[in-house]
């Protein structure tokens, strides 16, 4: 059986090759390099089975070249239906630019814990990649598209060869998974043709476009905060410890005051819970933190930021919370309506009161109807 998986990997890879490929590297990516079972405290109580993979993929920063990066797979309880398993690829939010930060490397939080005991409990597996730098080589460019995008579609390739898996695939992601899960919908026809996307899920959806008053929303004061610290700080931070990973040029100073400093540095290595913690601490705000000149790395780094379209072929889902201050709610409200003006099909829906995290699983009761809803692919 693992032979005949392996014939129709190079059979499907073979086939993408003939198509447009954005300037990827034409080398086989998406082949499983490692395998090993992944320890109870990192799993999932669904899961019947649960691994650590690693496989080969390109490089997204630079757009060319192979690295090796990470994913975990959660298979569901019961017997496997025909055909295999459907899948959600899990696109996690925020949790750092070091090695150890990798979702595949520690246990899940509570709240995405419930949210994807939630899709195996429906008969999904799920394919969680961890993103290029997290649980592999080099720091992780934060909210870098291609990279988030390519990786992810890698390790889906990996995982449909190496597991019971069906090729029919929703993404599902939140607040930087948003942002990985849209960038991998846009890059999909080109980057890997033989996947079957057949629906997007989204939450907490960051947006970077070259109109400045879209990108200032997300070093904009957040509101309430003005005596606390402000929780995109740490964003901030990972933005530009990503920016100076690739041009070591830049000057910390030029684009932070004092107070950040500290903080600043701990960025590199430090994963997001202790890391906003320690914002929070301080009490770190983008008056006593930023320099005006902040908004020009954030105008100089949206070509990487920025999605490859904004017109997707399969039905997105958009959740918005109305107390969202992490991911500005008048950010992911534009996003919103500049997707559906690029003629994709959206389903949105606003969920007053609920903050970034909280709209997570209450946004269930409307996005798994919309899964189930969708078909594949003619």
């Amino acid at each position: 059986m693992d032979k005949v998986k392996g014939t129709l990997r190079k059979t499907l890879l073979a086939c993408a090759l003939l198509a447009p490929f954005s300037g990827a590297a034409l080398a086989q990516t998406g082949v499983m390099t490692g395998k090993e079972t992944l320890a109870a405290a990192y799993g999932l109580q669904e899961a019947a089975s649960q691994y650590r993979i690693e496989y080969s993929s390109t490089d997204g920063v630079a757009g060319k070249g192979e690295r090796t990066d990470s994913a975990a797979v959660f298979i569901p309880y019961g017997p496997t239906p025909e055909g295999g398993w459907p899948v959600v690829v899990w696109a996690h939010g925020t949790v750092g630019i070091a090695h150890d930060c990798a979702p595949s490397l520690n246990p899940r939080t509570p709240r995405d814990s419930q949210f994807l005991n939630t899709w195996l409990s429906l008969g999904y597996a799920v394919v969680a990649p961890d993103y290029p730098g997290l649980g592999s080589s080099g720091l992780h460019h934060y909210l870098n598209a291609r990279a988030e995008a390519w990786s992810i579609l890698d390790g889906v390739r990996a995982a449909l060869a190496a597991f019971p898996l069906k090729n029919q695939l929703v993404l599902v992601g939140q607040s930087q998974g948003a942002h990985a899960a849209f960038a991998a919908a846009g890059s999909q026809p080109d980057y890997a043709p033989e996947l079957n996307v057949v629906g997007t899920v989204l939450t907490g959806t960051p947006f970077f476009t070259q109109d400045s008053q879209v990108s200032s929303l997300f070093t904009a004061p957040a509101t309430g905060q003005s005596e606390k610290g402000d929780p995109k700080i740490p964003y901030v931070f990972y933005i530009y410890q990503s920016a100076a990973d690739s041009d070591p040029a830049l000057k910390a100073t030029e684009y932070f005051q004092k107070p950040a400093s500290a903080a600043l540095e701990q960025a590199k290595s430090t994963c997001i819970t202790p890391l906003t913690q320690q914002v929070m601490d301080e009490k770190l705000t983008m008056a006593n933190s930023l320099k005006p000149a902040i908004q020009q790395l954030l105008n100089d780094s949206v070509s990487s930021l920025a999605y490859p379209t904004l017109h997707i072929s399969h039905p997105v889902f958009i959740g918005i919370g109305g107390n969202d201050i992490n991911v500005p709610t008048a950010m992911q409200q534009e996003f919103a309506k500049e997707v559906k003006a690029a003629g994709t099909q959206v389903e949105q829906h606003l969920y007053p009161g609920l903050d970034h995290s909280g709209t997570v699983n209450p946004s269930l009761r409307d996005s798994v109807p919309f899964v189930l809803g969708l078909k594949d692919k003619p």
